[in-house]
């Protein structure tokens, strides 16, 4: 399994009560490498919370995780960044680019704090994917100047651009309208099976949760397989 995830537990502290509201409960989860998952469940079940975990922006209270044989809460420093460029990609609700930034620099943001080697690299693969994801007469435009559908393709560019083994998509077509979540959506599921990467992807949408490999639901801290 290249996600493993056992009797994991998370709390968040509350503020005005006298203790943690828990969240994940001994949770339990297992992607294979090259498969794809979508998280459904009630809003403020935790599904943004796993997410953030398995990409080492959380830190869980106790458990196992492996990803990719890694785990990410026990990472520190440049370990940690090298994981969070390397290991996963994440693509948010919201595309969250700088709008003093070109859609290439954009992409290219993660890798600032990188090796020259590592930016010169990432600029090869931003053009690839940008000119894959229909954006490459693009590359100059400020994310003012494109429509929200791109600006998320710019992010799904720039989740991609470390070459990383997971995707981690939280609500990715929240803020899209119908037409422009499903081909958001289709291009991500694209690039997700051409490059053999790993994809894991929180939805409200049943109707685009069904287009993945597996289905799970959050519900009172756990994860179970929907029927």
């Amino acid at each position: 399994m290249f996600v493993e995830v056992k009797n994991l537990t998370k709390s968040h502290a509350s503020q005005g009560e006298s203790s943690d509201i828990s969240v994940l409960r001994g949770l339990d989860f297992a992607l294979e490498s090259g498969r794809s998952a979508a998280i459904v469940g009630p809003s403020g079940a935790g599904k943004s919370t796993f997410l953030n975990i398995l990409g080492g922006l959380e830190r869980a209270d106790s458990g196992i995780i492996s990803v990719g044989g890694q785990d990410p809460g026990a990472l520190a420093g440049n370990m940690l960044s090298d994981y969070r460029r390397h290991k996963v990609g994440f693509v948010f609700q919201s595309h969250h680019l700088l709008p003093q930034c070109s859609v290439l620099e954009n992409v290219l943001v993660p890798f600032l704090p990188a090796s020259k080697a590592e930016r010169t690299a990432a600029q090869v693969v931003g053009r690839e994917l940008l000119d894959a994801l229909g954006l490459g007469n693009r590359l100059n435009h400020m994310p003012s100047q494109i429509s929200g559908g791109e600006r998320q393709r710019v992010a799904v560019a720039r989740a991609l651009a470390g070459r990383p083994q997971l995707i981690l998509a939280d609500e990715p077509t929240g803020a899209l309208d119908r037409s422009n979540a499903m081909q958001l959506w289709t291009l991500l599921i694209k690039m997700q099976r051409e490059r053999g990467v790993s994809l894991l992807a929180v939805t409200h949408s049943e109707e685009l949760a069904r287009q993945l490999d597996d289905v799970w639901e959050l519900r009172d801290g756990k994860l179970e397989r929907a029927s």
